[in-house]
């Protein structure tokens, strides 16, 4: 019975050794945040947000002295012609709140497919990584619960990134 017992523990400790797992984390939004390619992405967004928002104030105000000059010659215009213009003027209302929507989410768009390609590009380089460092499992950070900072590869991984990947390979990588 003890020969069983030390067979069986023998196995087991050998057993264990061979499936010992190296699982380590990387933060994949700092990745994207934090890489060349990633600020670029981002830093094209926010200007591309501000053009279009400096052009809907301008429509904006403009939108508004039309209002104001409306509702000015309310007791001056015939109640036909004056509803026939406020008709129009809220078409035109209707028509940029419309017209802001869709730039506001086509741009949102652009934002998610640049990122998504990014992140198709870094792939290769998170496969190359682990078959180098024999890594098992690499998982997000935000689905991990508790771990030790020495299991994050983030900030190797952003390294590795920013040597294999400028902004002139993702810009030929999107215009594919």
């Amino acid at each position: 019975m003890k020969i069983l017992k030390f067979v069986f523990l023998s196995i087991f400790c050998i057993y264990s050794n061979f499936s010992y797992a190296e699982i380590f984390f990387i933060d994949i939004d700092k990745i994207i945040n934090q890489t060349n390619v990633g600020k670029y992405i981002n830093k094209e967004f926010e200007n591309a947000k501000k053009i279009n928002n400096a052009k809907n104030l301008e429509n904006k105000n403009k939108l508004i002295e039309r209002e104001e000059s409306l509702i000015a010659q309310k007791d001056i215009l015939d109640k036909d012609e004056f509803n026939n213009k406020l008709s129009i003027f809220k078409k035109d209302v209707s028509d940029f709140n419309r017209l802001n929507q869709k730039t506001n989410k086509d741009l949102q768009n652009k934002l998610l497919n640049n990122k998504a390609n990014f992140l198709k590009l870094i792939e290769p380089i998170l496969l190359d990584y682990v078959a180098e460092n024999n890594i098992t499992y690499l998982l997000q950070k935000k689905h991990i619960i508790v771990g030790h900072n020495d299991l994050n590869k983030t900030l190797d991984i952003i390294k590795l990134v920013d040597k294999k990947i400028n902004i002139s390979n993702f810009n030929d990588s999107i215009s594919k």
